[in-house]
């Protein structure tokens, strides 16, 4: 019998791994689900690409969501959904001066955007293949922006340039796609973060000038 000392130097023990709790496993399973939704869309990825993401059983994927869809929403949608709930919250604060009132909303929902880029491709690649209505908190975002926007001008006594219903729309779609198509704009590298927040500012409030009289 030798002692462990005569065991060749260069020889590697194998090492167990850490039994890792259900939240770790849940945490993994969660970021690989978004990074792999955000490269291959809802249809293209399958639970084996999440799992070996993750380095996890695919079995523990139905473990702890049940399905695919479950996953999805959970990895997906959910955070976005929590964001725009979290900025309805704050929009309602905003000033009634729309300079600053633009700068507030890009300031309050860009870095966001740029900072979780993948859940946007995710939702884009995504299109036609989950419910569309699941993203509810960009719809509730329309709606009331829509509510306020109507209410502060008729109280200006004040009529639009751009109907509200579009404003808001085009509005989003001007952060996201500055976002999604930043490589495109600006394959050098963009401009510095403050500078790009406030050219967005700027725009948004240009656009929601009121009609001159």
């Amino acid at each position: 019998m030798h002692d462990i000392s005569d065991r060749p130097q260069d020889v590697a023990v194998p090492r167990r791994r850490a039994r890792r709790s259900t939240a770790e496993i849940r945490a993994l399973i969660l970021d690989a689900a978004r990074a792999v939704f955000a490269e291959r869309g809802f249809a293209g990825a399958t639970t084996r690409h999440i799992a070996a993401r993750a380095e996890v059983a695919e079995p523990l994927i139905f473990n702890n969501f049940g399905s695919k869809e479950a996953l999805f929403t959970e990895a997906v949608t959910e955070p976005f959904n929590a964001r725009f709930r979290e900025f309805l919250d704050y929009s309602d604060t905003l000033p009634p001066d729309r300079e600053e009132r633009s700068m507030r909303f890009v300031q309050a929902l860009y870095p966001f955007l740029r900072d979780h880029a993948d859940l946007l491709l995710a939702m884009v690649k995504s299109r036609g293949d989950v419910d569309a209505a699941a993203i509810h908190g960009l719809d509730d975002y329309f709606t009331r922006a829509v509510a306020r926007m109507r209410s502060q001008y008729e109280q200006a006594g004040l009529e639009f340039d751009v109907p509200p219903e579009l404003m808001v729309r085009y509005g989003f779609g001007m952060l996201a796609g500055s976002v999604l198509l930043g490589d495109w704009f600006f394959p050098e590298g963009g401009p510095d973060p403050d500078v790009e927040e406030s050219v967005l500012a700027r725009m948004l409030f240009k656009a929601s000038e009121p009609k001159q009289l």
